[in-house]
């Protein structure tokens, strides 16, 4: 595993110039497939002619990103602009006052530094970024540590069907796809979301991520089942993992009055039934 180095002042591990470049290019290619093509090898180069870690800016935040044992974290370093960014435009053009988004899963924080862009021109905006991994949350909490004034508060974390303390394995190679269970190297304390927001104070959920490799249903069946109308969050960002999962989870939440909004290439985007409620949807509510 590669070591964490919370100790180099930010700036340590600045890019060569070359590597500078790569970054430059790869940010500003765009998104289609031979863009992808071109991003995967000129990434490929620069991860060669790299330390393990490069200090830069990204989401108009300091941040210390790793290159290996991390794949959210190196596509998201090199090309932020394929990571997932129409969930994340999604749940940052409706932020307001108050808003509170849940990241669970966090890994590094990459949501939570892309949203905390848009929350901290409001007031009162609070981002809970939820991740379990010792590793990784160490580099999460350094990055936060960079940046001033910045709403996001990291949690050391699990969140589960139950509290307790469980083993999480992960492997080497990706650091991201850590799960719960007995062969776990690392152990972890949990406990479900309904406890989460009730020991943090938090009456109103506006958007949740949850990127939990497949235990996203240990996660938000118990909180349907318990939590009351007012505590459901108005947007959920679930990644697509329904070939692990026993229950048909979109269906859950559409029961519960979520409507998708889109389908991307890893995730759903649902939002909340009355939140959704405007001219269009009023209109067949009292005609029908």
């Amino acid at each position: 595993m590669i070591s964490v180095d919370n100790n180099s002042k930010f700036g340590f591990y600045k890019p060569n110039t070359l590597v500078s470049i790569i970054i430059l290019i790869t940010r500003s290619i765009g998104s289609t497939w031979l863009s992808k093509r071109i991003i995967f090898l000129l990434r490929r180069i620069a991860i060669i002619f790299s330390k393990n870690c490069i200090d830069t800016t990204l989401f108009n935040y300091n941040l210390r990103m790793y290159t290996k044992g991390n794949v959210s974290e190196k596509r998201a370093l090199f090309s932020p602009q394929i990571f997932e960014e129409e969930e994340r435009n999604f749940i940052a053009e409706r932020a307001e006052d108050n808003s509170i988004f849940i990241d669970i899963g966090a890994n590094i924080g990459l949501y939570s530094f892309s949203i905390a862009n848009a929350y901290k021109k409001y007031n009162n905006t609070k981002i809970y970024s939820i991740e379990p991994h010792p590793g990784l949350f160490k580099r999460l909490s350094f990055n936060v540590s960079l940046n001033k004034d910045i709403p996001i508060y990291p949690r050391e974390i699990a969140l589960m069907d139950k509290s307790g303390q469980f083993n999480l394995s992960t492997p080497e190679e990706n650091l991201g796809q850590g799960v719960i269970s007995k062969k776990g190297k690392n152990l972890v304390t949990a406990k479900n979301l309904l406890g989460f927001i009730n020991d943090e104070g938090i009456k109103k959920i506006s958007a949740m991520k949850i990127d939990v490799e497949g235990n996203e249903e240990k996660i938000i069946i118990p909180f349907l089942k318990d939590a009351n109308e007012e505590q459901l969050p108005t947007i959920i960002v679930i990644e697509n993992n329904q070939e692990l999962w026993k229950n048909d989870l979109i269906k859950l939440l559409e029961e519960k009055g979520y409507i998708i909004q889109k389908k991307t290439r890893m995730n759903y985007i649902l939002k909340l039934y009355h939140a959704c409620l405007d001219k269009y949807y009023l209109y067949p509510l009292i005609f029908y």
